[in-house]
């Protein structure tokens, strides 16, 4: 059924409808008009209003899925070991990822993004928080993301990963063009790239806070190791989020990810200015940094940092490193639903909701409830039925980008065939 190419009216039906928050219809079906949800409903009531009806045979239907925050010129690491070693935090950034970043080019770094949002829309996903580098491609290396993106028809948050390791000057005005082009652009969005405080000067967050527009949230990652935090007191401070505090980079659109390694201070500035913080527990336990305080820290995002495009699975291994919590099936439904709509509607408005004039971007998981499921155990079915989360259908304002498993944008045998003498290029040049 060729809906992608036109935002024709249809409905799904015969699904477990549930956006997470309110909504659980246990046959339910979703109308679809021009992009946006008219109508939401039992399938009797949604069933006669269609002349085009997909029929997800019991399937759980779910909003379009979230990723905070990603890396996405990662996706062709797979494979790389650490040259000197990666048994640090510090090897891995600078043997691994930094090492990386030094020799992507404009090729890669397209494959990459397009390789990762393929990935990512089959798992559900329709909007992509990333956060870039290549420290030798910089100008221009936005718009070659944003293209994988246009191709693909999802909606992507773009920013460059600003750091003394580069040219600043270069990465400043890179994300200040790429954010001003996209003020026009429906489905792509802006923020300013930070790396982390260890890696950037005063002179540096001072030329930042003073190019910045004043309405250009920033995307930072913030005390994700010990260093970050010791860098920062070292400095005079009190920790990393009083840091950006201190130059006036921080509100509530920014996004902070990981958040392991904070002081009180930063603490209550949390409390005070409501960022989004982004948790990344599969990255954090492959980098051995530990986990957020989820005491301090009730309410969050989620994010890959880069390892996959699959939301359930972060999700499951946020729930299983915090089993014993009480409050860990709540704490992990708000951050897959409540939350990240929160999150996407500072960025893309009328969005991420299953209500009558929101844009409809919707995941259809590949798996039946055979045993009984309710808005009470539905982050259960999610962490421990579709376990993979493989998507039966994704759609995404309207536009349906994977069909029956398989996404219908590109020829995906021939991605691979494109992707894997670059990828080999890659590697070449990652051990010279």
């Amino acid at each position: 059924m060729a809906l992608n190419k036109n935002f024709e009216k249809y409905a799904l039906i015969n699904g477990v409808v549930a956006d997470g928050i309110d909504l659980f219809l246990q046959d339910g079906a979703i109308l679809i008009d021009h992009g946006k949800i008219e109508r939401v409903g039992s399938t009797g009531e949604i069933e006669p209003l269609a002349s085009q009806k997909i029929d997800v045979g019991g399937r759980l239907i779910i909003p379009g899925l979230t990723n905070a925050h990603h890396h996405l010129y990662s996706s062709l690491a797979t494979g790389l070991v650490p040259v000197g070693g990666g048994s640090t935090f510090n090897e891995i950034l600078e043997n691994m990822w930094w090492r990386l970043d030094k020799i992507l080019d404009e090729e890669s770094v397209y494959l990459s993004a397009l390789v990762g949002i393929v990935d990512s829309v089959k798992h559900g996903v329709t909007t992509i928080f990333d956060h870039h580098a290549s420290m030798n491609f910089v100008a221009g290396s936005l718009d070659a993301i944003a293209s994988a993106f246009e191709l693909a028809g999802i909606n992507g948050v773009l920013c460059f990963e600003s750091s003394d390791r580069g040219d600043i000057d270069a990465h400043i005005t890179e994300n200040i063009r790429f954010f001003e082009k996209a003020r026009s652009i429906d489905y792509l969005n802006g923020m300013f790239g930070l790396h982390a405080n260890m890696t950037l000067s005063d002179d540096s967050l001072r030329k930042i806070a003073a190019a910045k527009p004043d309405d250009m949230p920033i995307h930072v990652h913030c005390g994700e190791s010990k260093i970050d935090l010791e860098f920062c007191r070292d400095l005079g401070y009190d920790g990393p989020v009083q840091r950006l505090a201190n130059f006036n980079l921080i509100d509530d659109k920014s996004i902070l990810a990981h958040c392991i390694h904070l002081s009180d201070s930063d603490y209550r500035l949390i409390d005070e200015f409501s960022p989004v913080v982004a948790s990344n527990p599969e990255s954090n336990f492959n980098n051995r940094v530990g986990a957020i305080d989820r005491e301090r820290i009730g309410d969050f995002v989620l994010g890959t940092d880069g390892m996959a495009g699959d939301m359930i699975s972060a999700a499951r291994f946020q729930f299983l490193h915090d089993s014993g919590s009480e409050t860990i099936f709540e704490q992990l439904s708000r951050a897959l639903f409540d939350n990240v709509n929160s999150l996407k509607r500072n960025f893309f408005p009328n969005s991420g909701l299953f209500e009558s004039g929101s844009k409809a971007d919707i995941a259809v998981l590949d798996y039946v409830p055979l045993t009984p499921i309710d808005a009470d155990n539905l982050m259960a079915h999610l962490l421990f039925g579709t376990k993979t989360a493989r998507a039966y259908y994704t759609i995404s304002e309207g536009k349906i980008i994977v069909e029956r498993g398989e996404i219908n944008f590109i020829d995906e045998r021939e991605l691979q065939e494109r992707v894997k003498p670059v990828a080999r290029r890659l590697h070449e040049r990652f051990y010279v």
